[in-house]
């Protein structure tokens, strides 16, 4: 009787100490360079990503989730993030690919290919094909700057908003015309003067005569008003470029159980196509509200696009070396053509011809 007790005993302890672990709450930073209100792709960051893992956390894990929010700069401005969530002074922020041209060149692949896919959903699905099929992308981020890739998301088409109007690409001559960096070198092989610039002091700048242009998607030239100072709109075609990448802090990451994890990379999956679905339906409303308004919106004519793609090195070629030279693989910016390819797309130049 006394075994019996004392296997009894034994028992009770070891279910005692391999029961459910006890719930927990997870409060978590979530930021941004860019504000949620005029940047779709922060929108959805705010408006799906949060709760839909909140949701699925609480309702299958028994765990919760606390979300204290950082967009619009309010923790780390834009070229920041990356240091942000490498440090843990935010757990999740979109690092936005674009501010990093050094350190996340490679990440940049989808603006090496100019005049690429204009619809941002068809982008974006070709964009994380490369991240699924290239898990050097995903170990980089994780060995050097201490976070784990989530997700990835994609602004609209870049188009040309100029306070002058043109019809052929000669007239963009001595034009200064800002860009947000790794598109840059679209704009000299035309004649027209590169100037760096972002967003968020884009509208004062226009108003100040620093620049003339932007190569910007209409969604972002009406949320941050661009439209009002600058009256010409042409669709040139550069392309959608999915340069949202959203990741987290690593140590914060370990912190989780794994059905947790589990729900961050699906709701980070779905993220690609929620999100790039709201780019394209927030660009279309964005174009009317621009004709609303006054603008002159018209298209570039294929000749004209063709005859600007010609007048380009092979950005391509030339950034794959770049990046090869890095120790990571330039080989992502002709896989993400061909995902573009493959899925029906039309260059107006092959840039796989002299690869």
């Amino acid at each position: 009787m006394k075994k019996v007790l004392s296997f009894a005993l034994s028992l009770g302890m070891v279910m005692a100490f391999s029961g459910p672990v006890a719930a927990k709450n997870f409060r978590l930073s979530i930021g941004a360079g860019h504000p949620a209100e005029a940047a779709v792709w922060i929108t959805m960051m705010r408006d799906f990503f949060q709760p839909e893992v909140k949701k699925r956390v609480e309702a299958t894990t028994g765990h919760t989730i606390e979300w204290v929010e950082g967009y619009g700069g309010s923790v780390a401005k834009l070229g920041e993030c990356l240091e942000a969530v490498e440090t843990g002074l935010l757990d999740i922020a979109d690092l936005h690919v674009p501010f990093e041209p050094s350190k996340l060149m490679a990440y940049n692949f989808p603006y090496f290919v100019p005049f690429g896919q204009p619809d941002p959903e068809k982008a974006a699905a070709a964009a994380r094909k490369v991240y699924d099929d290239f898990p050097q992308l995903r170990e980089n981020l994780e060995k050097k700057y201490n976070q784990v890739y989530l997700a990835t998301g994609s602004v609209g088409n870049y188009n040309l908003v100029t306070t002058f109007p043109w019809q052929k690409v000669e007239e963009l001559n001595n034009h200064k015309i800002a860009a947000a960096g790794p598109n840059l070198p679209w704009l000299s092989p035309v004649g027209a003067v590169p100037v760096q610039s972002n967003l968020n002091e884009a509208y004062t700048s226009f108003q100040t005569g620093v620049y003339e242009g932007w190569i910007m998607f209409p969604d972002a030239t009406v949320s941050f008003k661009l439209h009002e100072v600058a009256k010409n709109y042409t669709f040139t075609d550069f392309g959608a470029i999915p340069n949202v990448l959203i990741t987290i802090n690593k140590d914060t990451w370990k912190s989780m159980p794994e059905e947790v994890q589990k729900i961050f990379l699906d709701v980070g999956r779905e993220y690609t196509a929620v999100e790039s679905k709201a780019a394209n339906e927030k660009g279309a409303k964005s174009v009317k509200t621009m004709e609303e308004a006054g603008v002159s919106v018209r298209s570039l004519n294929r000749e004209e696009k063709v005859k600007w793609a010609n007048a380009l090195p092979n950005i391509p070629k030339e950034r794959a070396a770049e990046i090869d030279k890095t120790g990571m693989p330039g080989e992502v910016i002709y896989a993400y053509i061909d995902n573009l390819k493959k899925a029906g797309f039309e260059f107006p130049r092959d840039w796989s011809a002299d690869k």
